[in-house]
């Protein structure tokens, strides 16, 4: 696999990394209590790993073997051994992120394989049981170590962020149900993360800008709104 040149700082690279391909998450980490960051960039970055993998091979047996490489480098980590050659790998063995999250790791990477398969969604439904896999365990990994409450809410709110943003792009007939479905769901599971500290609200940021993307279900671009918009969410705690 392919080394960056910020191989030699592992958070670095997946930093870097974050930035190049997914705003909401580089801004959300810019909020994150500066003793989460190393941990969020690790997970970050290893989303935006498995992400790549579909549109990067020319067959799907190409596919499964990335996924595969991914999986035995959690193993490796969960063992003890030295971690694989690769930032993302490294920064999350560094992080410690992987002890008593492997399971939500292992579910992300699973998810991916159906893109290799079938890119395409035949309804709201295929696409949103794609993305409660795919996706929604990022926000649970993120928030950490909390009550079982708040796991369920953090992971319904990450669904609730993957469907408004994502769907123009994987499902653009059903984006508009989509957005109202992500609105409902946003509106169900953030009572349930209102008290939170403010360490962990800036673990899970990004999950306020559910409804700036519901707002636009044709994926328009809103870089300066977005930002406001998490400022906003920040300071007053609010997702």
């Amino acid at each position: 696999m392919t080394q960056p040149a910020a191989a030699d700082d592992p958070v670095a690279h997946c930093r870097a990394a974050i930035a190049a391909a997914d705003e909401d998450l580089s801004l959300s980490l810019n909020y994150a209590a500066p003793a989460d960051r190393a941990r969020l960039a690790a997970l970050f970055a290893f989303a935006v790993e498995l992400r790549r993998i579909p549109a990067s091979v020319s067959e799907a047996p190409l596919g499964e073997i990335r996924l595969q490489w991914h999986r035995e480098a959690l193993d490796e980590i969960a063992a003890g051994k030295q971690p694989r050659a690769h930032p993302v790998i490294a920064a999350l063995a560094a992080s410690g992120a992987v002890a008593g999250a492997r399971g939500l790791l292992e579910t992300m990477i699973d998810a991916r394989a159906r893109l290799l398969y079938e890119p395409t969604f035949t309804s709201l439904d295929d696409l949103q049981r794609f993305l409660a896999d795919a996706e929604a365990p990022l926000a649970e990994l993120a928030l950490g170590v909390a009550r079982a409450e708040e796991c369920a809410a953090a992971r319904a709110l990450g669904e609730a962020h993957a469907l408004a943003r994502l769907a123009p792009t994987f499902a653009p007939d059903f984006a508009k149900d989509a957005a109202r479905t992500a609105l409902d769901l946003h509106a169900t599971h953030a009572p349930a993360l209102a008290a939170l500290s403010p360490p962990a609200f800036g673990r899970i940021a990004y999950l306020a800008l559910t409804r700036g993307h519901a707002a636009r279900p044709q994926g328009e671009e809103w870089p300066v709104m977005k930002r406001l918009a998490l400022v906003r969410a920040v300071a007053s705690g609010r997702l």
